[in-house]
């Protein structure tokens, strides 16, 4: 275990805490006036995804799990499995699509993503943060229409559906931000 301090914890760092791993979804900062600043940490457990908010005091000193990564290709899906090769041994992985969920939708055929390993085990999915992917349906965009800030509906080429720019239509090219859904 490495101890890590609650000033440096970012988005998708793994935490040790009451015995269960905990990915970090968000993070806030407050400060109030003469009283020390505080971190709420909004954390979905590993294992089951439920997620809870706790709240430290500036300083204080959190337990990070000692978690590796390994480069990985994406093969396919079936059934609620996703296949993974490891590019340096041809290791195979399936993982579960719990574990997944909301990046299931940004996966691509043979999308190179880093396997976050924990005791051998595969606990999370890391994505390039920026992927093209080809709109495979969408409505045509309305001139003046700017009740969505000049954006429509879209679904791409993985089956999701995202905003994209007015100007955009089927067949077009885009790239999508994996860790916010928005298209640059």
């Amino acid at each position: 275990m490495v101890k890590i301090d609650t000033s440096d914890v970012k988005r998708g760092t793994i935490l040790e805490m009451d015995g269960g791993l905990y990915r970090v979804v968000d993070i806030s900062h407050t400060h109030m006036g003469r009283q020390g600043a505080t971190y709420g940490f909004k954390v979905k457990e590993v294992t089951t995804g439920k997620t809870k908010v706790n709240t430290y005091n500036a300083g204080t000193v959190l337990e990070q799990a000692d978690v590796s990564t390994m480069n990985a290709l994406y093969l396919y899906h079936t059934g609620d499995a996703y296949s993974f090769m490891v590019g340096d041994t041809g290791e195979m992985f399936e993982v579960q699509e719990d574990i997944i969920d909301d990046m299931s939708g940004y996966l691509k055929d043979n999308m190179d993503v880093f396997l976050m390993m924990y005791k051998g085990q595969v606990i999370n999915v890391i994505l390039p943060t920026t992927v093209e992917y080809v709109i495979t349906n969408t409505v045509p965009g309305l001139k003046g229409d700017r009740s969505n800030a000049g954006k429509k509906p879209a679904t791409i080429e993985t089956g999701i559906e995202i905003q994209v720019p007015l100007h955009k239509n089927e067949g077009d090219t885009i790239t999508v931000n994996t860790l916010t859904g928005d298209v640059n």
